[in-house]
């Protein structure tokens, strides 16, 4: 019998029945066109060079010409300019800009001493700039308190552009006795932007227990860190009170420890600015020995004595030391090398089940002052 409840045999009843209309047939998809795949190649290559370059954050947002304009994007803001030939370019006017006006017009109006630091380190850079020479593209050769601005201003940029760079922070940045904690913060936020991972800033408001400065959240596996920027102030320099002691000391344990009392039930991840002069970040920062990677003796000694302090387990995943010194140069004409150390543990008290995470920061840390040049190409063009 039929199914359909007619009584009748199925034979006679639907199997016999026409074929249904259902409309017109669906074409079977039509191949791509070279030229099409080409670009998507194209498109793809440019890309993975660029986040090897660069790290895992967008490009910039940009239309390279409109009414006589370049417009760059940042975050919800748009930025337009007649004088923009390079990304640095941009650069140095949107970092002014986010202090604002009235900032720029009290630092001016106060005596050289009392002055904000970046306020002095962009101003020397100005000048530096105006009196170059320029290449035959129109640019110029970055040295000293340009490279300073420059490398502040993209961590600057890059925060921004991801949403994170909150009212609390920029006012931090642009008071004088804050402002180094302050941009270490803003190197480590910048650094896991670029390894590729998510941040949740923490509710510091919460007085109910210590906070870390944040957590970062590794996009491709997931893994969280919580992660905390130490910096080393010093008399003297970068805006702290006092006289600059001729020879800095090279201490650092105290830092570590505040940091891994945050959270200890968590991985963890600190950042450490050591802040030293040239001559004595060599001593600290500089291997016993390069074919079998031993760290210097200062350095293996304070690790040892860290871990001494939790039953010879680190209390860390991953401990960054960085050293950017261009700040006791003065002269914009002098190299000051930027130093970084970096320790994976290898029996950390909490454990962590992605190391891939810990590795994509240690690459991304090695990033900082790779800073583009050029806007990115115009896409309509190709």
């Amino acid at each position: 019998m039929c199914p359909c409840g007619s009584g009748r045999k199925f034979k006679r009843c639907h199997l016999n029945m026409p074929d249904l209309d259902l409309g017109p047939k669906i074409e079977p998809p039509r191949p791509i066109p070279p030229h099409i795949l080409a670009k998507f190649e194209k498109h793809r290559i440019h890309e993975e060079t660029r986040q090897q370059m660069f790290g895992q954050v967008r490009e910039p947002l940009h239309i390279p010409e409109f009414a006589g304009h370049r417009f760059v994007g940042v975050r919800n803001r748009l930025y337009f300019s007649k004088k923009w030939k390079f990304f640095s370019d941009f650069l140095f006017e949107y970092g002014l800009s986010r202090f604002g006006k009235d900032w720029v017009d009290a630092q001016v109006s106060l005596p050289p001493e009392q002055q904000h630091p970046l306020h002095k380190i962009r101003r020397e850079a100005c000048e530096y700039i105006n009196a170059q020479e320029r290449l035959p593209d129109g640019g110029i050769r970055a040295h000293g308190t340009v490279l300073v601005c420059n490398n502040f201003y993209y961590d600057l940029f890059t925060v921004d552009d991801n949403g994170l760079l909150n009212d609390e922070l920029l006012v931090r940045l642009k008071h004088r006795d804050q402002f180094q904690g302050a941009m270490h913060e803003l190197f480590a936020q910048a650094t896991c932007l670029r390894a590729g991972f998510s941040i949740i800033l923490e509710d510091e408001r919460d007085r109910t227990r210590r906070h870390a400065e944040f957590i970062a959240v590794h996009k491709s596996t997931g893994q969280h860190v919580l992660v905390e920027a130490k910096s080393r102030h010093r008399a003297g320099v970068l805006g702290q009170p006092g006289v600059e002691h001729p020879v800095a000391d090279i201490r650092f344990h105290r830092l570590i420890n505040d940091a891994v009392t945050k959270d200890p039930t968590s991985p963890l991840a600190i950042f450490v600015d050591t802040n030293l002069p040239p001559e004595r970040a060599d001593r600290f920062y500089v291997p016993e020995s390069t074919t079998r990677l031993l760290p210097s003796r200062a350095l293996a000694s304070l690790l040892d004595r860290v871990r001494k302090d939790y039953g010879e387990l680190d209390p860390y995943n991953l401990l960054v030391f960085s050293n950017h010194p261009q700040h006791y140069v003065r002269t914009n004409h002098s190299h000051a090398p930027s130093r970084m150390a970096a320790i994976l543990s290898e029996r950390p008290r909490i454990k962590i089940y992605n190391k891939e995470a810990l590795v994509d920061l240690l690459k991304a840390a090695n990033l900082y002052r790779v800073v583009p040049t050029h806007f990115p190409p115009d896409r309509n063009s190709e």
